[in-house]
């Protein structure tokens, strides 16, 4: 149903104007990797002067994990559903021909989730078609036994943090601002680049991603009349030294996001993405915090107006990884799938 209503096209006929990108996939936008510490990755797309753009953000991501290593002993299990609602606008300034500001809050609920018999299934397709077994989490096999709803973590006999695998609350609240760095038609071939400095304020302790503060650089280019590349680099600066699961944090981390958009019509398209960060946790000995994490993301991206209104929705679904490039389970969701609706008043742009 979804993949119609994307792809679903007047049927009067009229001059098809050349294909616009619709910009990278909105992973983790509505909370970066229930590690946290990680500013989230965005397109280049910055608001014209004077414009509004209101988001919904709703993302469901289904944990299964446990490990035991060395002094620690990691359980996690349940689904987040998260709905964040988030709020852009574009000025200019004289430095900037386009500058925005804008922000979001989160809301959170958590249960035993609905994703765990899709997510076994995809596993034990990948498994088949790669052969690599360690792409299985093997506690959502038959006769496993399943750890505890909720999240535990046990340090040296001693619990360190605990939270349960139900319940609702306040996430965290986000600040942005974002401006043009290199502007362009996003219908041209022109290079398109630009900048931002976010902070994020924790929330409730069983729903926070932490206190940091970052910047990042995004680019957009149209290769082809078909086909475009999204990419972002960022740094993030953790203002705790602890973090929620009291485990001490690093200075700093480092993200990346890279993939490429494809035309499916002039105003749909397919999105491939890569995304990857750096731990935010100082050595411990455990692969739950000692990994880099990152992802890989399929979505679907379908733009529509309403008179001088326009707006722009997005779905995907998000498979983690350990970095380099390997598909296997580990305190980050096991799969998180989502769908933002942006709606842009005064501009001619999508977002």
């Amino acid at each position: 149903m979804l993949l119609a209503l994307l792809l679903a096209q007047p049927v009067i006929a009229q001059d098809t104007p050349p294909w616009e990108p619709l910009g990278q996939m909105p992973v983790d936008q509505a909370g970066a990797g229930r590690r946290g510490y990680a500013l989230a990755g965005e397109s280049a797309n910055v608001a014209e002067p004077g414009a509004m753009q209101v988001s919904l953000h709703m993302v469901a991501a289904n944990n299964v994990y446990r490990e035991q290593a060395g002094d620690f002993l990691i359980t996690e299990r349940g689904e987040t559903h998260t709905l964040a609602l988030g709020f852009r606008r574009g000025m200019k300034l004289r430095i900037f021909p386009r500058l925005e500001f804008g922000g979001q809050i989160q809301l959170h609920e958590r249960d035993a989730g609905f994703l765990n018999g899709f997510i076994s299934g995809f596993e034990d397709l990948w498994v088949s078609l790669t052969g690599s077994s360690s792409a299985k989490n093997q506690l959502r096999a038959n006769g496993a036994v399943l750890p505890p709803l909720g999240t535990v973590v046990m340090n040296r006999d001693q619990l360190s943090y605990q939270a349960t695998g139900d319940g609702s609350g306040l996430g965290d609240i986000s600040l942005v601002a974002k401006a043009v760095l290199r502007d362009g038609a996003p219908a041209s071939r022109d290079t398109r680049v630009a900048a931002r400095v976010a902070v994020n304020l924790s929330g409730v302790s069983d729903f926070t991603e932490g206190n940091f503060a970052g910047f990042g650089v995004s680019l957009d280019k149209k290769l082809l009349k078909w086909a475009a590349f999204h990419g972002d680099v960022r740094a993030t600066i953790l203002l705790d030294r602890m973090s929620q699961w009291n485990l001490p944090l690093k200075r700093a981390s480092f993200g990346f996001s890279a993939g490429p958009e494809f035309k499916l019509t002039g105003s749909s398209s397919l999105s491939f993405q890569y995304d990857g960060n750096t731990t935010p946790y100082l050595p411990a000995g455990a692969a739950a915090f000692d990994e880099g994490f990152g992802d890989i993301t399929i979505g679907l991206s379908h733009r529509f107006r309403s008179g001088p209104n326009a707006f722009l929705a997005q779905v995907y679904a998000r498979e983690n990884l350990d970095l380099p490039l390997r598909v296997r389970w580990n305190t980050d969701p096991d799969l998180a799938v989502g769908i933002r609706i942006a709606h842009d008043f005064g501009s001619q742009r999508s977002r």
